[in-house]
Formats: structure tokens, C-alpha cells, sequence
């Protein structure tokens, strides 16, 4: 079985979606979460000096979209074909887009930056965002996004909207009720159930 060590800072950030998955596949891995002196020493090793970065026998793969399609095919949570894998990249790259502005809000020092920020994810990119995957959901049947099954799409809107439960959101998610179902979905599931019951409060 191969070995896995996933590197990257101490909290969720780009890192945590991997982290879900090797829940979900309920494979083992090294967690190896970072700070101050330690990632300064691991910086130069690195392949591009960021994290995260997935360590598989050895060998570095960096940027977090790259080890999320590797980690979704080593464990079956990309589609069963072509059609449904560029499905899935679709969606990632949905995600992609909201997390731009979602960056901006969270972790822009500006409060007047800050406050556009709110503004347009509460009254555009968000609602937009949750639309899109209300009627991608509607056409695959409600239970998941992709396919029959479990994917890494589902995994990954889990993910992101983990950030929105901030009360300044609490208000959008009103209108869609099928991807709250969907979160809560992906958050029963046994392996990521035990996962976020154990997470670091550090996360």
C-alpha cells in the first residue's frame, strides 16, 4: 500500500479537502501540520515553496487542485467516466472561483475591502454559486452531484460552505434547502463523521 504524508499549515485552509478525502477513502496518512521554524526548514524541499504538499512514496506532488484529482482517482471518488470526470472539474473549478472572493472577505485587512466583499458574496457570488449546484443537484436525482455515488465534488461544496457558517451568512442559505441536505450528507458519512469528530480545534 502506498504511503501518504500530506504537509501543510496547522488550520483548514487548502489543505482540508485532502484531508476529507483520505477520510472518506478511510486510508491512512501522515497529517503533518506546520508552523513558524518548521515550515521554514521544509519551504526550500518543496517543489514550488508553498503547501500543501502530498508526499507518496516519496515522491512531492504540489498545488492543491493536482492532489485533489490524484487523491480522487487513487480512491474512487472521481466519476466512472470521461463524461462524469469532466463534470467533476467543472464543479471543482466553480469552487475555485467562489473561493477568490470568499479570500477576500476572510482574510482581507482592509474593512472597507472587507465590507464589498460581504456585499458581493451575499448578494451575488454566493447566491449564484448555490443556484448552480441547486440545479446540478436537481439533474443528477438530489443525492449527490455526480454520478450515483460519493464523489469528490460532494466532498469539496462540503468544504467550502464550511466557511459560511458564519452568522453574516446564516440568511442566504434560506432558499436552498437541497444543498444543506447535501452537507449534511456528506457529513454523515461514517468515515468523515469520525474525522470531524476528532478534527484539531485548531481547524
Amino acid at each position: 500500500m502506498p504511503s501518504y504524508k500530506l504537509s501543510y499549515f496547522k488550520g483548514k485552509g487548502r489543505g482540508e479537502l485532502a484531508r476529507l478525502m483520505f477520510a472518506a477513502a478511510g486510508k491512512e496518512f501522515k497529517d503533518e501540520r506546520l508552523a513558524g521554524e518548521e515550515w521554514l526548514a521544509f519551504k526550500p524541499k518543496t517543489p514550488y515553496g508553498q503547501m500543501p504538499v502530498l508526499t507518496v512514496d516519496g515522491k512531492m506532488i504540489n498545488q492543491s487542485g493536482a492532489i485533489v484529482r490524484f487523491l480522487a482517482r487513487e480512491f474512487g471518488l472521481y466519476g466512472k467516466d470521461n463524461m462524469e470526470n469532466t463534470r467533476c472539474d467543472v464543479i471543482l473549478e466553480t469552487i475555485s472561483d467562489i473561493g477568490t472572493d470568499m479570500i477576500k472577505y476572510f482574510f482581507d485587512k482592509d474593512e472597507t475591502k472587507k465590507a464589498e466583499a460581504l456585499k458581493t458574496l451575499k448578494e451575488n457570488s454566493l447566491p449564484k454559486f448555490l443556484k448552480f449546484l441547486t440545479t446540478v443537484l436537481e439533474g443528477n436525482g438530489n443525492k449527490y452531484l455526480v454520478g450515483s455515488d460519493l464523489t469528490v465534488t460532494d466532498i469539496a461544496v462540503f468544504d467550502i460552505l464550511e466557511w459560511f457558517n458564519d452568522a453574516a451568512f446564516s440568511d442566504v442559505f434560506n432558499d436552498y434547502s437541497a444543498i444543506q441536505n447535501l452537507v449534511d450528507r456528506v457529513k454523515s458519512v461514517p468515515n468523515i463523521k469520525k474525522y470531524l469528530e476528532s478534527r484539531p480545534a485548531d481547524s
